[in-house]
């Protein structure tokens, strides 16, 4: 099974990598609006870092659950 397949099944079956991938989407359509402000504030930046941390920490959580799928999948 490919990785796209894996994923869409994941995404399909499994309630905790539903939420994740949602938080994860959520988060980058979120900080790219932010980004695009003008002027950027200390505060404004702080905000997007705090929010690109939280982002990378779910994609680490999605992207584990991939490879222990695929893994499971050959």
């Amino acid at each position: 099974m490919k990785r796209e397949e894996i994923v869409k099944k994941l995404y399909e079956q499994d309630r905790e990598f539903r939420q994740w991938k949602d938080r994860h989407d959520e988060l980058d359509k979120d900080i790219a609006k932010l980004e695009r402000h003008h002027p950027m504030t200390h505060d404004l930046k702080m905000e997007i870092e705090k929010m690109k941390k939280e982002k990378l920490y779910y994609k680490d959580l999605i992207e584990d659950k991939i490879r222990k799928a695929m893994k499971n999948n050959k």
